[in-house]
């Protein structure tokens, strides 16, 4: 179970990921993560250097879903339509069904596709569990409600401090 909690890499910001040579290895889906990865968990609009960037990653060739685990689905539509990016909400991760249904609408593979996300509990091990390649991105809104940073975050962070330590994981700034 460990080796499925941890990503294959660990990078803070989806800015800083190299799309085109992930293209060039042969990745061509990407499954994004919402709340925390692409936007804040507690904001309603969508940066314009997001949007910009997230065009830049069709135009490289890449088929592109999101999957949140948000009950909102009125927000995750909201943000489907605004990135013109099909989207899943209610999404139980980790559990499989969600991410087998993404790659359906992508028409790729788990070894062609990226799971991008700041869960380990969530994005990381579903991805993982499916044989798909998953980068950690740090979180967008570090302020997050009490009882997940208590809990959640903090059972997070140590693994990913545990990793780093026995250099197992390399952080990425």
């Amino acid at each position: 179970m460990w080796k499925e909690l941890k990503p294959k890499r660990y990078i803070h910001s989806i800015f800083k990921i190299d799309f085109e040579r992930l293209y060039n290895e042969g990745f061509r889906g990407i499954i994004f993560d919402l709340d925390n990865t692409i936007v804040p968990w507690n904001e309603n609009n969508i940066d314009p250097k997001t949007l910009h960037f997230l065009e830049k990653i069709k135009k490289i060739g890449f088929k592109i879903i999101i999957i949140s685990n948000n009950w909102s689905i009125r927000r995750v539509k909201y943000y489907s339509n605004i990135t013109n990016i099909p989207a899943i909400g209610g999404a139980l991760k980790p559990r499989n069904r969600a991410f087998k249904k993404a790659l359906n609408i992508l028409k790729t593979s788990p070894e062609t596709t990226l799971v991008i996300g700041d869960r380990i509990l969530t994005d990381v091990w579903g991805g993982n569990r499916l044989g798909m390649y998953t980068i950690l991105v740090s979180p967008l809104n570090k302020n997050e409600i009490w009882i997940k940073k208590w809990t959640v975050r903090l059972l997070e962070n140590f693994f990913i401090k545990l990793w780093i330590k026995k250099g197992e994981l390399v952080e990425e700034a």
